[in-house]
């Protein structure tokens, strides 16, 4: 018997793309289509990045590719290698809003300090449901 109080059960869909240390200006990794809501954002890489003070990435739905995850932490260890959910700096307006129309993904890496010789790349993994029109969670 169904029950009222438990939320319909969702299959979550997944997208990655990747951001490169090259990758200074906004570049489209994948895209998200209407009605899609986002659940999670995850960081998958094999090495952290060694500039010599900072190093971030950030995904959006603009150029400025900060909307959905902002100011990545890729130079410490915890954070820049492995597998890590965006934690912190995902940006929390960006996880289960419903999309109003299909959405292009732009990634972009960013540091400061002595120019990075090594790190990364870094795979952007998205994982998200989607809705019908007019339903709800």
């Amino acid at each position: 018997m169904a029950n009222t109080l438990t939320p319909k059960a969702r299959s979550l869909l997944t997208k990655m793309g990747t951001i490169a240390r090259t990758d200074t200006t906004a570049t489209v990794l994948f895209g998200l289509p209407k009605d899609a809501l986002i659940a999670g954002i995850y960081v998958i890489g094999d090495a952290a990045s060694d500039a010599g003070t900072s190093a971030t990435i950030g995904i959006g739905s603009s150029t400025s590719a900060n909307e959905y995850m902002a100011s990545y932490d890729v130079k410490t260890a915890a954070t820049g290698e492995g597998y890590n959910p965006a934690g912190g700096a995902a940006v929390g307006t960006a996880m289960v809003n419903k999309l109003s129309a299909d959405v292009s993904v732009y990634g972009k890496y960013a540091e400061t300090g002595t120019a990075s010789t090594a790190g990364g790349p870094w795979v952007v993994k998205v994982e998200y449901f989607v809705t019908g029109p007019g339903e709800t969670l």
